[in-house]
């Protein structure tokens, strides 16, 4: 049997919920419980299922692979009578009940047994209708660009967000992130509200304006940095500051000068010392970035550069979710996210650091501009792994986020 794509979708959700039940579950076990032997030792439980329970937990990459690393029904029943003989909250084991039953129905909707449903899985293969004429991923999300546009009046032609994450030298229980927001081709009606970069560092004391950041500008790795990057920016764009929004965390820029409705380009820098938990020191779950898109946009660039270190004890994960829901530093991962993922699938590439498509993208000089953010936080690119994301229409009022799971 053959899984149209739909399917398939509601498959991965059932995995990624029954994912973050279960480890919600085994995260209150003793710490000596949450091994494979501790685990059948202090549950009673059959020591086989407590592997392929932290499998699933612990090596799956999306919602499918935890359907198929799982033990079958009987097995998570019995998992799950034997946790109801322990003092966990009540409210556990009813969402893993419910879970349990969700994913129970599905097998017997699309299979025979659990085992013939990990075949069909592992087959991963779309039913193709020949005479099927609906659009494609791209081209829906293509006629929801074009509409949004004519809607809000206002789009961008290209976002480029760039990302660089170390460990912070100065302050060891942080990670030093610097990043690049570039909005090109930005266009406005007049009717069009304010231009609004939005960001999540609480306000920086003595705030007055962006800074006006340029090649000569040096970093202060132990401060809060928010500015303008001249070079990457339109002339006069600065100028333009009005204000800063309390109300929703970020910067307007108004009456930008001689714009009058034409494209203009916006480009700021970030720095943040003390936002992102340190997991070679703290037991840090997941450190996150993401973009949210807040206008029509034609074209999402994203690079993400970690640092050597800090990627060999991480797990890469990228997704598209409906809303900027906000994530408690160090403790939400991605499956906490599954009621709010939409069934958009974005490909995330690993790159050398100077891979041509880590220089030129859509004929967009990206080069120049990461290498004068590693110029500027004095940074060798080396010690980085690339990661890249690229997405044509992307979901507007949607957040892309790329996820690293610290083990």
């Amino acid at each position: 049997m053959l899984l149209e794509k739909e399917d398939l979708i509601a498959l991965n959700r059932t995995g990624e919920n029954l994912k973050n039940v279960l480890r919600h579950i085994v995260t209150e076990f003793p710490h000596s419980a949450q091994t494979i032997t501790g685990m059948s030792h202090w549950l009673e439980f059959n020591r086989s299922n407590c592997q392929r329970i932290l499998n699933g937990l612990q090596k799956s990459k999306n919602g499918q692979q935890v359907l198929c690393l799982l033990p079958g029904i009987a097995g998570l029943q019995e998992f799950l009578l034997q946790v109801s003989k322990r003092k966990l909250e009540a409210q556990l084991i009813l969402e893993a009940s419910k879970a349990i039953e969700v994913f129970d129905g599905q097998i017997k909707k699309y299979a025979r047994s659990h085992a013939e449903l990990k075949r069909i899985l592992g087959d991963n293969s779309v039913k193709s209708n020949q005479y099927n004429t609906s659009l494609s991923a791209m081209e829906k999300r293509e006629q929801h660009y074009l509409a949004s546009k004519q809607l809000i009046g206002s789009s961008v032609d290209t976002l480029f967000s760039c990302y660089v994450i170390k460990e912070n030298d100065a302050h060891s229980e942080f990670l030093q992130e610097v990043a690049m927001i570039s909005k090109r081709g930005i266009q406005r009606s007049k009717a069009s509200p304010p231009f609004v970069q939005f960001y999540t560092h609480l306000h920086p004391e003595g705030f007055t304006a962006p800074e006006n950041i340029t090649k000569q500008s040096l970093i202060d790795t132990s401060k809060f940095h928010i500015g303008v990057i001249d070079e990457f920016s339109s002339k006069g764009f600065l100028q333009a500051y009005s204000s800063y929004s309390t109300s929703n965390s970020g910067i307007v820029f108004n009456d930008i000068e001689g714009n009058d409705c034409a494209p203009f380009d916006a480009t700021f820098l970030f720095s943040n010392p003390d936002e992102l938990a340190n997991p070679l020191v703290h037991k840090s779950q997941c450190s996150s970035t993401s973009v949210s898109i807040k206008n029509p946009t034609k074209k999402l660039i994203t690079l993400v550069y970690l640092e050597k270190k800090i990627d060999r004890c991480s797990t890469v994960n990228v997704g598209c979710y409906s809303s900027n829901q906000k994530v408690k530093e160090g403790k939400l991962r991605a499956d906490d996210m599954w009621t709010e993922r939409l069934p958009e699938f974005p490909e995330l590439n690993v790159l050398h650091p100077d891979s041509p498509r880590a220089r030129i993208s859509n004929e967009f000089e990206i080069g120049e501009m990461t290498d004068f953010l590693f110029s500027y936080s004095n940074f060798n690119k080396n010690d980085f792994v690339c990661y890249l994301l690229e997405v044509d229409f992307p979901i507007w009022s949607s957040t892309y986020r790329v996820y690293f799971e610290h083990s």
